[in-house]
């Protein structure tokens, strides 16, 4: 029987035992186990994979689980080559994800106390007899309403009996970083900083590790940022994200990538006919990722793969929408970084810059602690943790950052506009834009959908200083016209003769309907060189016949996947001068 598409499981024994497919990463166990520390951070973006592994973790260190190794690992790595330690250690497993942010701050609190209480209660249930707890211990570390002081109950009492423990953390971060985007940085600092009870819990763990009674500790998140707010710099443990050897710790490799989709070819669940395609748009989509400046090979978004080929089998080719938006993050996260005092910050540049440039490059700022200025290079290296951009290169002075795929890059120009508009405020509708997008894609039908996008920025008199020069209004086109999925946008394409300004060609393999390819070439003039009617006539007109020559030779150094229309555009402050096409020689 074909095995079913692990997409949304992250509990390691379902997939283990009821007939999913599995990537196996449990080779990964003997390298953690010779770091030469026990107590180990791991960072990587969400909907990444890493739930799954901490419960793959989770299976093998537990001594209740002894009896189903075999069921459990049989068909792995490990199974083959168990290490000394397995089914060594009472886990005690915690996941921050479930933790209510909403509501008062006293609610966040009661609701964070009661997921460490039933978690720790859990723990004694399965492991009173190995840890020769007492009923009235176990009452007594019970009747302790404070996570963090019934942590530290249960630490020491096992101290006194020379019994420690395995401690898993997953998504340690996840309600902090909900703090900080829906409530702000004062809530924030109040449960971080000072007495807060999660600086308070994260200091019982630390106390745990340094006197020996953790014997072991991993844990897992996206981002440096809380943790560095509640362990005073990150020093909970050993930071083993950047480690070459476990770059595709999690995340499939391009071969895992390909033994997936060939397995679902052979048992019928992918047609022969579209394997090849379905390889091509999962590496633009979805590929890309490197977690170490020395690592050997890309990754791919796993959630992403899956969900692909679970989406393929649902429809029965391939999927009309590509995006997961479990996978998407929200704005909202990230406005935070952006704007300040309700303008936009240096960072919106610096964003606009990597996505015109396609790279940039900054110092990597691994320890980032919230209550500091979030600066150019710490605002890049968060948009890494956040998996909004990946490493390209890196030598000891600088880390240079690109987007890491198409899915990513169209993301990114999605936070340009979204805060432009809230900026500027303007506002555009998005059902006539995709309207827009169809008829041009269809039937080169271009003027629409420029004259909508552009009315509206020179509607917005509050826009009038963004788009008084040509960059800023560059900038603007191009996050919206990233919004259509069948085109691929490019700035700055390199042809023979010189770099258009914007080019759209379409992405054949999910829209093969698509009829037109654009170039779109920019041209703006001062309003000093226009101040007269006369003035602004010939300087238009030279402007133009200047565009058109630029587009005449990228044409004639460029060969297209569909048919290209050209198209000159000259602008102004004010409005737009004209916008012409020029005929295919």
């Amino acid at each position: 029987m074909m095995k079913l598409i692990p997409y949304g499981q992250s509990n390691y024994k379902n997939v283990a035992t009821q007939n999913f497919y599995y990537v196996d990463k449990t080779r990964y166990i003997e390298l953690l186990e010779q770091m030469g520390t026990r107590f180990l951070v791991f960072l990587r973006p969400r909907r990444f994979g890493k739930s799954l592994f901490v419960s793959m973790l989770q299976h093998y260190y537990d001594c209740n689980r002894a009896e189903e190794f075999e069921a459990l690992f049989g068909q792995t790595y490990i199974g083959r080559h168990p290490t000394p330690l397995r089914n060594a250690y009472p886990v005690l497993f915690f996941t921050f994800s479930g933790i209510k942010t909403y509501g008062t701050i006293e609610d966040t609190i009661t609701s964070f106390n009661l997921s460490v209480h039933a978690k720790i209660r859990t723990f004694l249930t399965l492991n009173k007899t190995h840890l020769e707890i007492t009923d009235q211990e176990g009452e007594k570390i019970l009747s302790i309403q404070d996570g963090g002081d019934q942590l530290r109950e249960l630490i020491d009492i096992l101290n006194l009996k020379a019994k420690t423990f395995y401690l898993m953390i997953d998504e340690y971060d996840n309600f902090g970083n909900n703090i900080l985007t829906e409530y702000g940085k004062a809530r924030y600092l109040e449960v971080t900083h000072g007495v807060g009870f999660l600086r308070n819990f994260f200091a019982v763990i630390k106390d745990g590790t340094r006197d020996g009674k953790i014997e072991r500790l991993f844990v897992t998140g996206v981002s440096p940022l809380v943790l560095a707010d509640v362990t005073s710099g990150f020093n909970i443990g050993t930071n083993i994200s950047l480690f070459p050897a476990l770059n595709a710790m999690i995340g499939f490799t391009r071969q895992e990538t390909d033994t997936l989709i060939d397995y679902y070819v052979a048992e019928g669940g992918i047609k022969a006919e579209d394997r090849q395609t379905c390889l091509d748009i999962m590496a633009d989509w979805y590929d890309g990722y490197v977690f170490s400046p020395d690592a050997q090979e890309r990754v791919y978004n796993s959630d992403m793969v899956l969900y692909f080929v679970n989406q393929y089998q649902m429809y029965g080719r391939i999927p009309p929408n590509i995006l997961d938006e479990n996978v998407r993050i929200d704005y909202g996260k990230l406005k935070y970084l952006i704007f300040l005092d309700r303008q936009l910050n240096g960072n919106f540049e610096v964003l606009h810059t990597m996505l015109e440039q396609g790279q940039l490059a900054g110092r990597f700022v691994f320890s980032i602690a919230v209550g500091e200025e979030i600066d150019q290079d710490k605002f890049v290296s968060l948009l890494y943790f956040l998996g909004l951009t990946t490493i390209l290169s890196a030598d000891q002075f600088v880390t240079t950052f690109i987007p890491p795929n198409k899915l990513i890059r169209q993301m990114l120009w999605g936070y340009i506009r979204q805060a432009a508009e809230d900026a500027y405020n303007f506002h555009v509708e998005m059902y006539k834009l995709h309207q827009y997008f169809k008829d041009a894609a269809l039937h080169g039908e271009w003027n629409v959908l420029l004259t909508y996008i552009l009315e509206k920025f020179y509607q917005a008199a509050s826009a009038r200083d963004f788009v008084f020069h040509e960059e800023g209004v560059k900038m603007l086109l191009l996050a919206y016209l990233n919004l259509a999925d069948m085109y691929r946008v490019e700035s700055e394409k390199a042809f023979e003769q010189g770099y258009s300004d914007i080019f759209l060609y379409p992405d054949v393999d999910l829209f093969p309907d698509v009829r037109y390819s654009y170039i779109f070439e920019l041209k703006y003039l001062k309003s000093r060189d226009i101040n007269t009617e006369k003035k602004k006539q010939a300087q238009t007109e030279k402007a133009l016949f200047q565009a058109k020559q630029q587009l005449a030779r990228y044409m004639d150094a460029a060969a297209f996947k569909r048919p290209v229309k050209k198209v000159a555009i000259v602008l102004c402050a004010h409005e737009v001068l004209a916008m012409e096409e020029i005929a295919a020689l």
